[in-house]
């Protein structure tokens, strides 16, 4: 998805003029981009490892959900930025970004959410458990 977010706002910052040329050579439309595409980078890496270690057998829980709740923030610091460098036209559906500005928020939400996967985390690094018992 990061790299659909990508392609689109390149090739919307290629595309769309302001002043006479392409605001894909303005800084502020430059920094987003490299932006989303390091996210979208470390994103693939680090489900690379987890595919690398779930061949082996060894994946445990806490490593899928610091994978899940890490590339799902990732993936929605990508579509922000994504939909601000279109502009007005990241929220119309002349452009995809906002429908992947919205399927963004789904996987978000709904990969076990993002604050249960971080509390997941939270565990196994100071071991305590933020999950309240209501017993």
């Amino acid at each position: 998805m990061q790299l659909g977010i990508f392609d689109i706002a390149r090739d919307y910052a290629l595309a769309r003029n302001q002043f006479g040329s392409p605001i894909a050579g303005f800084q502020l439309v430059q920094l987003p981009l490299a932006e989303i595409l390091g996210n979208a980078m470390a994103s693939l890496s680090l489900m690379a490892d987890v595919a690398r270690i779930q061949e082996t057998g060894q994946l445990e829980m806490v490593q899928a959900a610091m994978a899940k709740s890490t590339t799902t923030r990732l993936a929605r610091e990508s579509a922000a930025k994504g939909r601000a460098l279109l502009g007005g036209n990241g929220v119309t559906s002349d452009y995809e970004m906002a429908k992947l500005f919205g399927d963004v928020e789904i996987l978000y939400t709904y990969e076990g959410t993002y604050e249960i996967n971080s509390l997941i985390v939270g565990r196994a690094v100071t071991g305590h458990s933020a999950f309240v018992n209501p017993h």
